[in-house]
């Protein structure tokens, strides 16, 4: 049976929480305490966050992050890395080459080249897939996604209405509901056979992690090349080993970070 995906107000309004403590907070961006034109719109927003406790009033005049919102900004930011690490490798696959637009990643280095690269009609996005096989939330996902794209919350016109009850809502949950999944992978082998779409996605993990570890690997060496000149000591790249490690895990086609069993909206 097919899942269809939904997010709840509940959901909009953490994921929005999410996105305007990185404006205040990141962005130094101040909001005055009594809105005015199209800072009305963020009125919901901003209730549940002072509800929340993510936000205070300072000096009866501006909102202000509190320590509490600081933290849940920090566990997101956290987990929001951790997509764009991981995850953004299977963001344009060919199944039928069985090979990752992120192979050339080292040899692309004009934005608008790759960009266009990535666009090709052959590379298919299964970065859903791979969120419901290791059992994660779509939803946040594709939202991650979006961020990462400037699809979402691009601080263009009307950006504030579109925190909650924008269109790109719908954009999203169309994402999830249409991406494919494990079932739409399954093919007949030369003898017949049907391979099962679990052991196909199983493969593109697997493929994809080790890619992504000779990536950060290669990204690694050109980075210590050059800081050749620099003084650093042994103990400058222990937090690379560490790394190094973290990618070796995901090549187990189940694993996870702890990082997204982390409640983000404390």
């Amino acid at each position: 049976m097919e899942t269809i995906f939904t997010v709840s107000e509940e959901q909009k309004k953490q994921f929005a929480a999410a996105y305007l403590l990185n404006v205040i907070i990141n962005e130094k961006v101040i909001i005055p305490l009594y809105l005015e034109d199209k800072n009305t719109d963020l009125e919901p927003v901003l209730e549940y966050m002072m509800m929340k406790r993510y936000l205070s009033v300072e000096n009866k005049e501006f909102y202000a992050p509190t320590d509490k919102g600081k933290e849940v900004l920090r566990r997101f930011m956290q987990r929001y890395s951790e997509f764009l690490k991981i995850f953004d490798i299977y963001c344009a696959v060919d199944l039928e080459e069985g090979s990752f637009a992120f192979e050339e990643y080292f040899n692309i280095t004009d934005t608008q080249q790759w960009n266009k690269y990535l666009n090709d009609e052959r590379w298919e996005d299964l970065r859903v897939a791979v969120a419901i096989y290791k059992k994660l939330n779509p939803v946040e996902i594709v939202f991650m996604s979006f961020l990462q794209e400037g699809q979402f919350g691009d601080r263009g016109e009307g950006w504030e209405f579109d925190l909650l009850l924008g269109s790109i809502w719908d954009d999203i949950l169309e994402v999830c509901n249409r991406a494919l999944s494990a079932p739409d992978l399954a093919y007949e082998d030369e003898d017949g056979s049907l391979v099962d779409g679990n052991v196909v996605l199983e493969d593109v993990i697997i493929q994809g992690a080790e890619l992504n570890l000779a990536l950060h690997k290669q990204e690694q060496k050109l980075q210590e090349e050059n800081q050749a000149n620099d003084d650093f000591d042994d103990d400058d790249y222990g937090v690379e080993k560490i790394e190094t490690e973290v990618y070796e895990y995901y090549c187990q086609p189940m694993y996870t970070s702890p990082l997204w069993a982390l409640i983000l909206f404390i």
